[in-house]
């Protein structure tokens, strides 16, 4: 019968007019809400990897769904474990693939985890015969969310030429904007009462002509030999040491040139450094269990000399009633401490370390969820004790920006 005769096969037009209309599909796209999924709808045509793939929709996209922890590297030198945040069903699958870094060289006895970043890391690996003869580390780059990208071995930064020093740090840095190209080794010494720096960057050729700064620093006392703790990633293009002085030094990666850093009021020790958007920078620092959060905008060339604003304070205690159910061996008591242990770009979380029971807790700063996602395994059986060592944190973040699929003959894909 007439009436039974179906309409032709194809798409409703209005589903047709949606998608050929570039503004709503740009929107539609900013709906995905990650970037593995963006990824997904560039491989539909050259037309939606196009609009994926542009810069300022990217920029957009980023602003509305920023990337986020998939989980994070727990452990101490030699013996590390990826250990996943709980993630919705949308990354679930992507959420193991960073375990997957535990296997090869990573596995067969990386000495330690130098840096993760974007995605990636930097391991640094020392078979038994180097340790034997004293060789130097062989540092591998990972890349484990991008499925068939075996480890890559990076070539080794040339020794650098330095006299006698006190104290030696070197460190070796991804870089912030994402992407492979542009890794930087610091290397620092310390002579006197003379900070040295010598800087390197990996390019297609091998490590690059190296920059080199010097500063004359204040010792806390005339007959001090320690004064730089610990070296901190590079947070807008500058690399910031703790000292014993009250004070951060910093190196800026551009111009090669030291410059200090003061610390806000009551801090001295027990904090991390987080890129804030329009050139600023953060400061989280915990005292006991209560966290602080500073800002400093550092506009201009004064390096930070603007000084520092307290944005905001939360006592850990407020979110412990989340700790029902986890198993955690005592609710925090006075005269415990946490150890900031990890902070995210623009202090969107932090990682701390609550030594005294060998658990590590996550700080969602923005809606005060606090969470205990790691304990560490009984005393005993080849692990280190709670209490006596650091544990390393290292935040495994999404990849930014995407890295979508090359283009192919010019032909749409997926057509």
């Amino acid at each position: 019968m007439d009436g039974d005769v179906l309409p032709p096969a194809g798409p409703a037009p209005s589903v047709a007019s949606v998608l050929d209309d570039d503004d709503l599909l740009r929107e539609i796209l900013l709906c995905l809400g990650f970037p593995n999924l963006l990824v997904r709808a560039a491989l539909v045509s050259k037309r939606w990897l196009l609009h994926a793939s542009d810069q300022a929709f990217l920029r957009r996209f980023r602003e509305r769904n920023p990337p986020r922890p998939l989980g994070f590297y727990a452990g101490y030198p030699g013996r590390y474990q990826f250990v996943p945040l709980p993630q919705p069903p949308e990354l679930a699958a992507l959420s193991r693939r960073p375990a997957s870094s535990c296997d090869g060289p990573f596995a067969r006895g990386a000495e330690r985890l130098v840096h993760s970043r974007n995605g990636r890391l930097i391991t640094a690996f020392r078979s038994r015969w180097r340790q034997l003869r004293g060789g130097r580390f062989k540092h591998y780059l990972l890349a484990p969310l991008l499925a068939g990208e075996s480890p890559t071995v990076l070539p080794p930064p040339p020794p650098p030429v330095h006299e006698r020093a006190q104290e030696r740090f070197t460190q070796m840095f991804l870089p912030e904007g994402g992407g492979r190209d542009g890794i930087t080794s610091v290397h620092l010494w310390m002579a006197g009462r003379k900070i040295y720096a010598e800087v390197r960057v990996l390019g297609s050729d091998g490590w690059g002509v190296p920059a080199t700064a010097e500063i004359d620093i204040e010792l806390p006392h005339p007959h001090a030999t320690t004064f730089l703790e610990e070296m901190l990633p590079p947070v807008r293009g500058k690399v910031f040491m703790v000292t014993t002085s009250g004070y951060t030094l910093g190196l800026d990666l551009a111009t090669s040139t030291f410059f200090t850093l003061e610390l806000p009021v009551g801090v001295r020790r027990g904090y991390l450094l987080s890129c804030a958007e329009d050139s600023g920078l953060y400061l989280v620092s915990a005292h006991g269990f209560q966290l602080s959060l500073w800002l400093n905008r550092m506009t201009g060339d004064g390096n930070g000399a603007a000084g520092w604003l307290l944005v905001d304070t939360f006592n850990i205690r407020e979110g412990c009633t989340r700790f029902a159910g986890q198993n955690l061996t005592s609710m925090p008591q006075d005269g415990d401490f946490l150890r900031v242990a990890a902070v995210g770009d623009n202090a969107e979380f932090v990682f701390l370390d609550y030594a005294t029971y060998g658990v590590v807790l996550y700080v969602h700063l923005r809606s005060r969820v606090v969470e205990k996602v790691y304990e560490q395994p009984p005393y005993g059986h080849g692990n280190v004790h709670p209490g006596i060592s650091r544990i390393h944190i290292s935040p495994f973040m999404m990849m930014w920006p995407p890295v979508f699929p090359a283009l192919k003959g010019g032909h749409d894909q997926g057509q």
